[in-house]
């Protein structure tokens, strides 16, 4: 193992105690949680929760434009009947008349 520096770093209260937690649960200290992280942001490797996030948010992107089509799709539909409606044409075929109530 290389030989350490002390180096001081300012972290705020949250950052602090998300490291804290962090290193609690992987059983290491805060010093080794923060020389991971920072040999992975220097090497250009994400974590691997950061992938699982990032392809999580792809699939639910992905779902929320099928959504929107679909409720585009659906509205569209119910704008041309409501159209019919009014116009008295909303029965079977274009050409059945629905007599006004």
């Amino acid at each position: 193992m290389p030989p350490k520096i002390l180096t001081s770093i300012y972290l705020t209260p949250a950052q602090k105690r998300a490291l804290a937690r962090r290193a609690k649960h992987r059983r290491t200290s805060m010093s080794e949680e923060i020389r991971i992280a920072l040999d992975k942001h220097l090497q250009g490797k994400q974590d691997l929760d950061e992938v699982r996030v990032s392809f999580i948010a792809g699939k639910a992107n992905k779902a929320v434009d099928r959504m929107v089509r679909k409720l585009s799709e659906t509205n569209a539909l119910l704008v041309n009947l409501r159209r019919r409606l009014r116009t008295g044409r909303a029965g079977a075929g274009p050409s059945a008349k629905v007599r006004a109530v």
